[in-house]
């Protein structure tokens, strides 16, 4: 492993405290009322410093955004990976994943205020560049591994993948805008794992001393 030189490292401090301080102004004035000063002044560095490592704010939310995304993924492995028992079904890992995800809103005003500006900020297309590049890669793994069960009905794993995660997405905005975000993570909790519940397959059941028949 390359060692990092002095200058890379200050570098990287640089940025790092340019994006914690972005972050914080971000959430709490907002994008507009947000000037490259405020930005400087808050990571204690100089303006030259900000345009040397962002082209422009709008690229500062940008990676802003995308860390916060990527901080909410994490936290859905991470509960996903928690669920217990050895008897725990790729649908009891989904339904704890989706909880997962829209609880972080919940739980976090800061990145409740940056999905309601992505939007305007970014675009539509970039914020769904992001969504797509850090979990739709996730989603899918977990419907590959619920078709291995035959628990899937005949649906294209890359199409579902899409459809499920622009409907959390959807539902993460919902709870980004509510005046009571516990209450709407709750309602949308329910009305989602209603739609999951339609992906499953029934399976077979048998009639009573006829093992392996359908009923």
């Amino acid at each position: 492993m390359a060692v990092k030189s002095r200058r890379e490292e200050y570098a990287a401090l640089t940025r790092a405290a340019l994006l914690e301080a972005a972050s914080g102004l971000f959430a709490e004035k907002g994008f507009d009322a947000t000037s490259i000063d405020d930005l400087a002044a808050a990571a204690r560095v100089s303006k030259g410093a900000v345009y040397h490592h962002f082209a422009d704010k709008r690229a500062i939310f940008d990676e802003v955004f995308r860390v916060a995304q990527q901080d909410a993924i994490g936290r859905v492995l991470e509960a996903a990976l928690a669920v217990p028992g050895e008897r725990a079904t790729p649908w009891d890992v989904a339904a704890e994943a989706v909880r997962a995800f829209l609880r972080g809103y919940v739980e976090d005003e800061l990145k409740r205020s940056l999905l309601r500006q992505s939007a305007e900020v970014l675009g539509v297309r970039r914020c769904r560049e992001i969504d797509e590049e850090l979990a739709l890669p996730h989603m899918r793994g977990l419907l590959e591994s619920v078709r291995a069960r035959g628990e899937l009905q005949p649906v294209s794993l890359d199409a579902t993948a899409v459809v499920v995660f622009g409907t959390l997405c959807e539902a993460a905005t919902s709870v980004a805008f509510a005046r009571n975000p516990t209450q709407t993570y709750e309602e949308m909790s329910v009305v989602v794992g209603h739609m999951l519940e339609g992906l499953r397959k029934p399976m077979a059941r048998t009639a009573p001393g006829a093992p392996g028949k359908p009923a």
